[in-house]
């Protein structure tokens, strides 16, 4: 790969700007954001026992179930996990999303896809 550069890249940061800095990453973090696909039980569960799950939930009838991964893709995005039902999803999001949010962008996504 060649980068066609007109002045150092040392000289350039000096400029940036805290705000073109912020901007930056927030497009980072944007720009790893999936939509949730669903995955077999068995990659579930491997992912529930590949660190300890961070944020793990239940609904109050064990119906559904989320988790995340604690290590994070980029800045505050991770690998989010849910269960409703007997159907399994995966989807990279923000790690400051709760239970509901989750299961709410989960079936989103599903109708989408119908």
């Amino acid at each position: 790969m060649h980068l066609n550069l007109t002045e150092s890249s040392a000289e350039a940061g000096i400029y940036a700007t805290s705000e073109a800095e912020r901007e930056y990453w927030l497009s980072c973090e944007k720009s790893y954001l999936t939509a949730p696909v669903e995955i077999d039980v068995h990659a579930f569960h491997d992912a529930l026992g590949l660190m300890y799950p961070m944020n793990w939930r239940s609904s109050e009838d064990g119906e559904c179930e989320t988790f995340m991964l604690a290590e994070m893709v980029c800045g505050n995005v991770t690998e989010i996990y849910a269960r409703i039902g007997i159907r399994y999803y995966r989807m990279r999001d923000y790690s400051n999303l709760d239970h509901a949010e989750i299961l709410a962008r989960v079936k989103e996504g599903v109708q989408r896809q119908k």
